[in-house]
């Protein structure tokens, strides 16, 4: 039994998760379960998928799905495996600050390029362990890989690396990083059509994730950010609420302006996101709609989707996908991950009450 199972069976206590502006404390559901990222976790890092529900070590690790982990091992105090996905980083971290991506199962560096999208959730989860309840040797761990990646944030130009930067830079203590990234994320959203407001020509995978950075940054920052934010979530809204159940735009074809959109396959990464970004949305604006929305992304999870399919099970792993058979089989670490950031978000409303 691992620690938050022990915990979720002795009753919903109180964590302390950092002082970063709104609540700092979260209740841990019985539905906040560690198990399965326990079974996808060995001594070298997260394994990147599985088969059914079983760990399949062949297909490797990601620093992508290892600093996921980590954000959500150092929001629930999980000193163990914060230790794992801290080393992974840290064996990740180039000398120019950039991260290596890919690793093989005999855990050597895979042949892999520069991702803005990795290297924006790397930044993330350092900030957070930085910043966390983790215990002083892991937080300055994580303080001084951070020191030596920050100053890539500069060269970051599409919109997700940016808003992965930005839900850890609001954490720190320095407001530069964080104004120059929200300022070209926002000029990036601004400068879109009414007709089309997205910064890109195709609608494609985690879509929430964009303005829920640039909303982060929003609570240590400027009216104006938030208020793009919200005009790029609402658009995002218009397109994956179809009567009140969230369709999220699927990787089988995506959406092109001027398309149709692609309903299939859905994946969990996408209303999760959402989740996130509707919760975050609430929180500034107290406007009940978005927590309507989070609520329908959230229930996307339990069966209130296109098929009725529940895709998650108790040990907390979540199926990769929803495709018009149903749900995948399988439950890798992206799954896994999407659905614990989602929980962890739609706690903040659970434990405000109905």
């Amino acid at each position: 039994m691992g620690s938050l199972d022990r915990v979720a069976a002795s009753g919903p206590p109180e964590r302390r998760v950092g002082a970063f502006p709104g609540p700092v404390e979260r209740h841990l559901r019985g539905w906040v379960r560690v198990a399965h990222l326990r079974r996808m976790t060995d001594s070298f890092g997260m394994i990147q998928f599985s088969r059914g529900p079983v760990p399949e070590p062949k297909t490797g690790y990601t620093a992508d799905d290892n600093a996921r982990a980590l954000v959500v091992a150092a929001r629930l105090g999980l000193e163990d495996l914060a230790e794992v996905y801290l080393s992974f980083l840290d064996r990740s971290l180039r000398p120019d600050g950039w991260f290596h991506n890919l690793w093989r199962q005999d855990r050597t560096p895979a042949p892999d390029g520069q991702s803005e999208d990795c290297q924006g959730r790397c930044l993330w989860a350092l900030a957070e362990a930085a910043g966390s309840a983790l215990p002083a040797h892991l937080r300055r761990r994580a303080e001084s890989l951070l020191e030596r990646a920050l100053p890539t944030v500069g060269q970051l130009r599409t919109p997700r690396g940016r808003a992965n930067a930005l839900m850890g830079l609001a954490r720190l203590a320095d407001p530069v990083p964080l104004a120059a990234v929200a300022e070209a994320l926002c000029d990036q959203l601004a400068a879109t059509d009414p007709a089309w407001p997205w910064p890109e020509p195709v609608l494609t995978y985690e879509l929430g994730r964009v303005p829920c950075g640039l909303l982060r940054a929003s609570r240590v920052g400027l009216e104006r950010w938030r208020q793009v934010a919200l005009r790029t979530l609402d658009f995002l809204l218009d397109v994956m609420v179809e009567d009140g159940t969230v369709v999220p735009v699927g990787n089988r074809g995506w959406y092109s302006r001027g398309g149709q959109k692609a309903r299939w396959d859905q994946q969990p990464v996408d209303p999760g996101a959402l989740v996130e970004a509707c919760v975050e949305a609430y929180a500034l604006t107290g406007q009940a709609r978005y927590r309507e929305a989070a609520r329908a992304a959230w229930e996307w999870f339990w069966g209130r989707n296109l098929k009725g399919a529940v895709l998650v099970d108790p040990s907390g792993a979540c199926r990769d996908g929803l495709g018009e058979d149903g749900a995948s089989d399988n439950r890798g670490a992206e799954a896994c991950l999407a659905y614990l950031l989602a929980a962890l978000a739609w706690s903040e409303l659970e434990v405000e009450g109905p």
